[in-house]
């Protein structure tokens, strides 16, 4: 179970350090995925490609952050 908890957290890791990479890429160049900018089924127009990259941004840090150890709870005994 120990070990899984590891694997666990590593994947959370490079998958949050990932997703601040792709969060970064999209907020300097907002064309690089226009796909993402289609409103299907919404009721407004969607935000801004800068506003969702900075959302991706901060979901990825918390991500990593787990992943590092500085988001989880302390161990119990």
């Amino acid at each position: 179970m120990h070990r899984l908890m590891n694997v666990m957290r590593i994947l959370f890791l490079v998958a949050g350090l990932v997703g601040m990479a792709v969060s970064a890429w999209a907020f300097i160049d907002p064309s690089a995925f226009p796909s993402l900018g289609e409103a299907r089924g919404m009721m407004g127009e969607p935000p801004s490609p800068r506003w969702r990259a900075a959302l991706g941004f901060v979901i990825s840090c918390a991500v990593a952050g787990y992943g590092a150890g500085i988001l989880r709870h302390r161990q119990l005994p």
